[in-house]
Order: structure tokens, then sequence, then C-alpha cells
């Protein structure tokens, strides 16, 4: 049995290494600059076992740290180094209400810490570097694909916090996933999000009209039947094929992906040539003062067996404007009632043949 002076002589030593403890400056730690991903876990790793958990602002400034430094080298190397596979496996839930988190993106970049952040977050579950790195964003380093989950994923967690900052950042980056794939229904989830947890401002209330404007073409609304006139000049409208689903190509002339992807459009539609419940028709955003141009390519292409529309307009047509019909190509899809099923639905080949066959059942 330990004697009372020994007990007391062990808490006075507990007490005397509390008082002594002096935490690491994390930032300190961190200046310097890392050439593989070793190095920067290596750092991680022993500041994490210099600090003691209760030690919480510093815990998660190393964690700060070590995302911002993991980001960066993996988008230096671009993805293509093999060690990045390290830097996900010590990536923790950041609390991004935290301030300590948000005075740590706002002094670096806040855009580009939470790329970062959600990146590894991603290749974390299992996802690749292409998968996991922000969709969002037009950049000169990567080709653009389309906005997938752990986009939406992201942005749900972006919008479900209350950080300025970083609604400010990714309210920014809203416009784009608008004009390129509309307002879809991961993007509708995402609308009471901002509502409820955005400070009012005038970039807020950008959105919600870009939500509003889009309204008009969500899946189930009556699809709007602008008039379009077809190679001799007769006026059409998409009501006139009530009855019937509409597979629509929004293409142009100037439009290199459109060129390339019309044969597969166009073997798509010999595969329901039969098919009486199923039309195909190509509108075309070509200029008026280009016609000639619009109905050359549509015979170089063997396009005549199909409905070829035209707005003929000089400038942007009601059709672009109500379709927002920013890039091409677009395809459209309408059900036999007239309403939208897809207004950004997949191209011939990435699931557009899914869209029809759902809808033949």
């Amino acid at each position: 049995m330990k004697s009372p002076i020994h007990i007391t002589m062990t808490a006075l030593v507990a007490l005397l290494a509390i008082a002594c403890y002096e935490p690491p400056q994390v930032d300190s730690l961190w200046n310097k600059e890392f050439t593989t991903a070793q190095e920067i876990a290596h750092t991680y790793d022993s500041i994490n076992s210099l600090l003691r958990e209760s030690d919480e602002e510093r815990n998660t400034s190393n964690l700060c740290h070590y995302i911002w430094n993991s980001g960066e080298y993996m988008f230096k190397c671009r993805g293509k180094n093999e060690d990045i596979a390290l830097l996900p496996q010590r990536i923790e839930e950041l609390d991004l209400d935290s301030k300590v988190v948000e005075t740590f993106m706002v002094e670096r970049d806040t855009a580009r810490f939470a790329d970062h952040y959600f990146t590894l977050k991603a290749m974390k579950r299992g996802e690749s570097f292409e998968d996991s790195r922000d969709g969002l964003t037009i950049t000169v380093f990567y080709p653009i694909r389309g906005i997938n989950h752990n986009d939406y994923t992201k942005l749900h967690e972006v919008f479900s916090c209350s950080n300025a900052p970083l609604h400010i950042a990714y309210m920014k980056k809203l416009k784009f996933p608008f004009r390129n794939s509309g307002c879809n229904e991961e993007m509708l989830k995402i609308r009471p999000l901002i509502e409820q947890n955005v400070k009012e401002s005038a970039l807020k209330q950008e959105i919600i009209a870009l939500y509003n404007a889009y309204d008009n073409i969500l899946p189930g609304k009556p699809a709007p039947v602008t008039p379009l006139k077809d190679t001799k000049g007769q006026l059409h409208t998409f009501a006139e094929f009530q009855g019937k689903i509409l597979v629509i190509d929004v293409w142009a002339t100037w439009c290199s992906s459109c060129i390339k992807k019309m044969p597969d459009y166009i073997a798509l539609r010999e595969s329901y040539k039969e098919n009486p419940n199923i039309e195909f028709i190509t509108v075309s955003i070509d200029r008026s003062n280009v016609k000639t141009s619009w109905l050359k390519t549509i015979e170089r292409k063997r396009m005549e067996d199909m409905l070829n529309l035209i707005p003929d307009c000089p400038e942007e047509s009601l059709f672009e404007s109500e379709y927002h019909i920013s890039g091409v190509p677009r395809y459209i899809i309408i059900d036999k009632q007239g309403n939208i099923t897809s207004a950004y639905a997949p191209p011939p080949g990435g699931g557009l043949e899914e869209y029809i066959t759902r809808l033949l059942e």
C-alpha cells in the first residue's frame, strides 16, 4: 500500500507536469516546404504526439495545416503521384462552424482550402482523385467534368453550416452547375439550406433568382412551345407532337462537339425508327445569317430523314432563353403529355438510352 506522502508526491509531479506543459506553436512547425506526402503525414503525426487531447484549438489548427498542405501537394502534382494515397487516411471531420477553421480558411483561400478538404474526404471514402476533385470550378489544369455525387454532397455540407465565408465562396460557384446542368433534383435539395442558413445579401438573392428562373424547365413542368421553323420555313411547336416522346438534340453548325456526336444521335434514332411513340428532333441555335450553312450541314450529315428546326433569329432566340441554352450540345426529353422529363438529359451513349427505355415502359 502506498504511503500518503508518496501519493502526495505523485500528485505534485502531475501538477508540475501540467503547469510546465507548453503547447507547441503549430503554425511555426508547419512553416516549411514539403516535397513528399510522407513528409506532410510525418509532420502532422509529430505535432499530434506533442499536443494534449484537451488542446482543442491547436489540434484543429494542426488538422487545418495538414489539409492545406496535403491539398497543395496533391493539386501541384495533379493527383498523379502515387504517394497521395497516404494523405486521405488521416483526415478527420472538421467543424466548419469553428472560428479556428473559419479564420484559417480566410487567411489563406477559403474556396481553395474547402476544395482540399472535400477532395481528401471523398478520397477517404474510396473515390478516385478525378471523381473527388472539385467539379464546380472551371480550371485550365483539368478537363471539365460533369457535376457528380461528391459535388452535391459537398454543397449539402457547405450550406448546412453557418460559415459565412464558405457560403460566399460556394454561392459564387453555383452559377456554373446551373448553367451546365440546370436545376436538377439534387440542386433543388440545396435551396432550402441556402434560404435557412445563409445570411441575406445581394449574392444570395441572385442565387434564389437563378432557382426561380429555372423553375419553368424542371421535370414535370409543361415544356415551352416556342414556334420553330423547319428547312422549308414552316412553323412547328412541340405541342403538335403530344402523345409522343420527344428526344431533342440542340446543336449548332459551329459546335465541333455537336457535329462529332450527331452520328450517335442519328444511330439512336434509327434504332427506334419503327416505334410510332417516339420522335427525334434537332433544334439548331444558329443565327439566321448562317441559315445556308445549317441547310448544307443537314444535307452533308444525312439528317434529312428527321425533323430539323431552327429559331431563325438574328440574335438569341426565345427558345434559347426559355430552355436556358448556354452551351451545346444539349439533349432534352419531353414526355407524351408534353411535360419536361429532362431539360439536361445525358448524351447518346452516356445514359440517354436509359431515359428513353424508362419512358417507353
